[in-house]
């Protein structure tokens, strides 16, 4: 067809030579009016104004989409149209993403749009804790549970489309999931013990957990006062599919086994463990003050291997982005200190040397950097060192408690929770603590931040 309209058009020639227009080009259909954007990058569920001109009436027909997933449109002008941004994956944090804008399956407006990767955050807000998602600069904050249930710990999943999180709304703690918009909240966990610390494994396939539903596993022990009967709990983790199938225990001990740590490449999960002290008395989900081990385990559960051997606790393993070494606290020196080792358990390096604490071990995802709480001045701040302890700096400089260090996925900036201001708000801060900015202001609770796959450990 194309030829046979150059054959035929003679006068075309002509319009080729004054013009300067090349082959049979003045033939092809006119290209989409190029759109703007406002906010220029925001997170999934969030709003973005559509800017353009000719967009017409909003008929049944029109859509709009970002790399082929449709939009849910707000509102719709000839010149703006208002969308919350869909579901899409997000792996390195951010995604540019094709935007089209079609009215009875006519193009009438094309972009490119940066979809970024949110800060999920817990906040009482509303009344009861609520898990929302704001951008990366504070603005927007969305509620993405709405329930009259505490819902807590909110995790991303690997390619940012799902958040797993913990929920009283059954009546005991379960792990759910949902969509990163809040969509299809389902239960995963579903017992009648509590379940909570939802970890997710590197495909995004699994999660795992921890579970009283065990427990028991140790007889009831007098405590000094021999009228008090003290339990003794027998923590597991537990495994479950992302679909809710598939419910493994992995541990299957008698004794207190927790916060799991998935290896990059998924096959193994570091955990803690008591196992090897038999005289350990747990009284709550926190770990007694002796007798932790760092252990290891196929991603099934099979081959538990020690990888620390310490008369003192050793806890909160962390695994390097590159799978060769695994981060943990450790109070073999008489205190909280952050000590590295490879992940057979040989070359065991501490990082961090200081008669104050230092606490919760958490790897930059270029693997570059590992963060930590210390009191070391007073009060807990957050700080980093490198993986050979050489260069250690001081993050947040505050007269409160900053803690909960979280990266973002391109490891240059750092979000944490602070009461500075006299209550629980959260703050962004660059990798070496420069341009700090408050991102929450609400006379409430707002915090375990959570932003990139990376989380920070808990606190022993």
């Amino acid at each position: 067809m194309k030829g046979r309209r150059c054959a035929i058009a003679a006068v075309g020639f002509i319009l080729v030579g004054v013009l300067g227009l090349g082959g049979c080009d003045w033939f092809l259909p006119p290209v989409a009016p190029t759109i703007g954007f406002a906010p220029l990058a925001s997170a999934v569920d969030t709003l973005v104004t559509l800017v353009g001109a000719g967009f017409g009436d909003p008929l049944p027909g029109v859509t709009v989409t970002f790399d082929d997933v449709a939009a849910t449109i707000v509102t719709w002008t000839d010149t703006n149209i208002v969308v919350r941004i869909p579901v899409l994956a997000t792996p390195t944090g951010e995604r540019d993403a094709v935007v089209e804008v079609r009215r009875s399956g006519e193009l009438v407006g094309s972009g490119t749009y940066t979809v970024l990767r949110g800060i999920l955050f817990q906040t009482d807000r509303d009344g009861a804790y609520e898990i929302y998602i704001m951008n990366p600069d504070g603005t927007q904050p969305t509620n993405l549970t709405n329930n009259p249930a505490p819902d807590i710990s909110p995790v991303w999943s690997p390619d940012g489309t799902k958040i797993a999180f913990q929920t009283l709304r059954d009546g005991n703690w379960e792990i759910y999931v949902m969509g990163a918009d809040g969509s299809n909240p389902t239960n995963l966990s579903n017992d009648s013990s509590p379940d909570y610390s939802p970890a997710w494994s590197p495909d995004g396939r699994k999660i795992a957990f921890m579970t009283d539903r065990e427990g028991g596993g140790f007889p009831p022990i007098l405590d000094a006062d021999p009228k008090i009967v003290v339990p003794r709990l027998n923590v597991e983790i537990f495994v479950v599919n992302a679909d809710g199938t598939g419910l493994a225990n992995l541990t299957n001990n008698a004794a207190w086994d927790g916060y799991p740590s998935w290896s990059p490449d998924g096959k193994k999960i570091a955990f803690e463990t008591n196992r090897d002290d038999t005289g350990i008395v747990v009284t709550d989900i926190v770990p007694a003050a002796l007798g932790y081990e760092i252990y290891v385990m196929d991603a099934d559960g099979s081959d538990p291997v020690r990888l620390s051997n310490s008369p003192d606790d050793d806890v909160s393993p962390s695994w390097s982005p590159d799978g060769t070494k695994i981060a943990f606290q450790s109070f073999r020196d008489g205190n909280a200190e952050i000590y590295v080792m490879n992940t057979d358990g040989t070359g065991q390096l501490r990082l961090t040397n200081n008669p104050d604490a230092d606490m919760m071990p958490s790897w930059s995802p270029n693997g570059g950097w590992i963060t930590f709480v210390s009191n070391r001045d007073g009060n807990p701040q957050i700080y980093k060192t490198n993986p050979t302890g050489t260069a250690t700096m001081r993050l947040s400089n505050s007269l409160g408690t900053d803690w909960g260090p979280s990266w973002s996925p391109d490891s240059t900036q750092i979000v944490f929770q602070t009461d500075r201001d006299g209550d629980l708000e959260i703050y962004r801060m660059n990798a070496d603590g420069s341009s700090l900015l408050r991102l929450t202001d609400i006379p409430s609770t707002d915090a375990e931040p959570f932003w990139d796959t990376f989380g920070w450990g808990p606190m022993a």
